[in-house]
């Protein structure tokens, strides 16, 4: 018998213009994962981007809809339906308003909470699917009166960009637990509480300066800032195929919100 594929799909809007956007988490997190692990550049298969490769051993395709949010479940069953593999091999990430920035979650099935590309793969499908949550936050109800596609459709602000970075890393991390260790492994990586950023450190004020040929101070030097992250460029901004436009194939349609 052949051995099976894990198929992993990170949700998100073709094109340069929603590569950077809290709708398209889940494209990040792929970009990520695909980069840690070694992944060729993914090409194009019908409606998505695919890449193949192998994670301790267990044969993944990871895969970018390019048909638009709405209309994820039409690439997702495409894939599904030609490499013959059960709903129990395939993992979604997606982003989430319900979730705090920087917070994950790591399920299987139950409702989509209003997100249209988990309701497209819904209504394709089933629901009976593993869902790795990247956490966006959810705006003022107020300010966006109840409309809230231009707060999805906007990129990351710079005080959410620590946290989220941090939750895209580990996501990625889970993502590839699950691929050969299953959802439990992928919910003990992915569902715990991310401390929130610490305040910026108070630098020690100057010593004073002492005369010529005095010892020298014994101030100890403040402690360096946080580390740049490993990634941040990739998460950020793809380089890799997901991040380029849909090409001339791609499925038409509308940023789903």
């Amino acid at each position: 018998m052949a051995e099976s594929w894990k198929i992993i799909v990170g949700l998100g809007n073709p094109g340069d213009r929603y590569q950077n956007t809290r709708h398209n988490a889940g494209h990040m997190v792929l970009a990520v994962l695909a980069e840690t692990k070694n992944f060729t550049d993914p090409s194009r298969f019908g409606k998505s981007l695919v890449t193949k490769g192998k994670i301790e051993g267990q044969k993944v395709i990871l895969a970018w809809p390019q048909n638009f949010m709405n209309n994820s479940g039409q690439a997702v069953r495409e894939l599904l339906g030609f490499y013959k593999e059960p709903l129990s091999n395939l993992l979604v990430v997606h982003d989430d308003m319900d979730l705090p920035a920087g917070r994950l979650k790591a399920v299987n099935g139950g409702g989509a909470g209003g997100h249209n590309g988990v309701i497209s793969i819904v209504s394709e499908l089933d629901d009976a699917f593993d869902r790795l949550r990247v956490g966006i936050g959810r705006p003022d109800r107020d300010k966006f009166q109840g409309d809230y596609a231009p707060y999805v459709l906007a990129p990351f602000e710079a005080e959410e960009r620590e946290p989220v970075d941090k939750a895209i890393l580990l996501a990625a991390q889970a993502a590839a637990l699950w691929s050969f260790k299953g959802m439990p492994a992928c919910q003990r990586r992915a569902n715990v509480k991310v401390k929130p950023p610490r305040p910026p450190r108070e630098e020690a004020p100057a010593a004073e300066e002492r005369p010529s040929g005095s010892p020298e101070s014994g101030t100890t030097p403040p402690a360096p800032g946080p580390s740049s992250i490993p990634g941040r460029t990739l998460v950020l901004e793809p380089t890799a195929a997901p991040g380029r436009g849909p090409g001339p194939d791609a499925e038409g349609g509308e940023p789903g919100d």
